[in-house]
């Protein structure tokens, strides 16, 4: 998921030179058939803020194998506590949090069948607390509380998760 953004471009690269199917989603469908042409491969575009995301995931993977997932779209947002509204951290949330949910929902039993993987990123200021950055940390650290307390559910001789932490410190 963010296939044509940096971090999703390039892990999609080096799943296809280590000779992975893969199958790419992004929003930009320009963007993502430049980039499905150039690793041969599959794609679907989804919207995580406008799209149906359980309805995208059924009827794209319902016949797939999938053996992992990786959400690299995110955001930064950065604002003082004392400025920042409601809106912001629903916002924010709206990105970087509830399409997570969705998406784990939509591809446990697959991912679980498959012994999947799935990669998540968060930040350091989740835990640190950095100035500024009240309503990423907020998101960024509910995202891993949730997401680590769904795959509690799951086995994890047949799961796994993976949240990189990212510290530009």
């Amino acid at each position: 998921f963010g296939a044509t953004g940096s971090i999703g471009s390039s892990l999609s690269e080096q799943l296809y030179k280590s000779n992975k199917e893969i199958h790419i989603i992004g929003k930009d469908e320009e963007e993502i058939k430049k980039l499905s042409s150039k690793l041969n491969c599959e794609y679907t575009i989804l919207d995580v803020l406008k799209d149906d995301i359980s309805e995208t995931i059924k009827n794209s993977f319902s016949n797939i194998d999938v053996a992992g997932l990786a959400y690299c779209i995110g955001s930064i947002d950065l604002k003082p506590l004392k400025i920042s509204k409601k809106e912001d951290f629903e916002k924010c949330m709206d990105l970087n949090f509830f399409p997570i949910i969705e998406i784990i929902k939509g591809l446990q039993n697959n991912l679980k069948t498959n012994n999947g993987s799935i990669v998540l990123f968060s930040t350091v200021a989740a835990k640190k607390g950095f100035t500024n950055h009240s309503i990423i940390s907020s998101v960024k650290g509910a995202m891993a509380v949730c997401t680590l307390g769904s795959v509690g559910g799951i086995s994890f001789s047949s799961f796994i998760l993976f949240l990189i932490v990212w510290s530009f410190v």
